[in-house]
């Protein structure tokens, strides 16, 4: 996915886009509730940044269409989860994916299955996996293409796998995502496996969706052979404690160290960093959200 003009550091075009908030939710995390969290903290970024193309055009402005109120901005939010198992299908499974296939896979696995709008294929979240979702407006940033965006977190992945303390050969290859090269080798001979995933969506140059990193995931959801991950039948997938035989951190630390890589390579010096519960009622997460990423004038 690389190419030469990703390979720079994004600068930040306004004063709330150099401050990063990582939000991580404590616990196992259903994954609808996580959905329905970055989708409110999408719509809040849209709604700042649609109010000021619209203050932009005279016409509306004159005819009183615009919000009296401007909605606040909103900082570059990551937030991190680790989900209860679920099967998740991105937009390209649409038409792969029918109603007997997601039945056999909830029959067989006894884990649900949620159509979403990200890109991509079928991929697993479940305990073991840390889930990191972006939610950022693409446009704050000097360059920052979607195109971009996806290489920017392929590269912060491999900066995580590649330090300190895990010091695994990572990479990337035609395929998106990340990849190592696995201490266990295939019958044909390679030993290239699978450890990250990406599947993303942009609407309005707002990011949702991002990406998961194998830590100590329980291998037998991404590698039946009766289902195919990420569209990729030939390829199995692995985990930091596959490959290592430990997990020398816990999920919430990796987590912190893929913020620092993303961070920096957007060119954001502060990072400020929450813990969340995410029990009980979703609207009940909706001021502490408020508190941390809007931006106060």
């Amino acid at each position: 996915m690389s190419s030469n003009s990703c390979t720079k550091i994004f600068e930040p075009l306004n004063l709330c886009a150099k401050t990063l908030k990582h939000i991580h939710f404590k616990g196992l995390s259903q994954y609808e509730q996580a959905n329905t969290i970055q989708e409110y903290l999408v719509k809040k970024n849209m709604a700042h940044r649609d109010y000021h193309i619209l203050e932009k055009n005279p016409r509306i402005v004159q005819n009183g269409r615009l919000p009296k109120v401007e909605p606040p901005a909103i900082y570059p939010t990551v937030l991190s989860f680790e989900f209860k198992p679920v099967y998740t299908g991105g937009k390209r499974e649409k038409k792969h994916t029918g109603l007997r296939d997601i039945e056999k896979m909830e029959d067989i696995k006894h884990v649900e299955f949620v159509q979403t709008n990200r890109g991509g294929q079928v991929t697993f979240h479940g305990p073991g996996q840390i889930v990191i979702y972006p939610i950022l407006t693409l446009s704050n940033f000097h360059g920052l293409t979607s195109r971009c965006y996806i290489s920017t977190l392929e590269k912060s992945i491999i900066g995580v796998l590649s330090g300190d303390p895990f010091h695994l050969t990572a990479k990337t290859t035609e395929n998106t995502g990340v990849w190592v090269n696995s201490r266990e080798i295939y019958n044909n001979g390679t030993s290239i496996k699978k450890i990250s995933s990406i599947g993303v969506n942009v609407r309005r140059s707002v990011t949702c969706h991002g990406c998961s990193i194998n830590c100590s995931t329980d291998l037998s959801y991404l590698n039946d052979p009766r289902f195919v991950m990420c569209g990729l039948p030939q390829f199995k997938q692995t985990s930091i404690l596959n490959e290592l035989g430990t997990l020398p951190i816990g999920l919430d630390k990796v987590a912190d160290l893929f913020v620092k890589q993303i961070a920096k390579r957007l060119g954001v010096s502060s990072i400020e960093t929450f813990s969340l519960s995410g029990k009980g009622p979703i609207e009940s997460q909706f001021p502490a959200l408020d508190g941390i990423c809007e931006m106060k004038k």
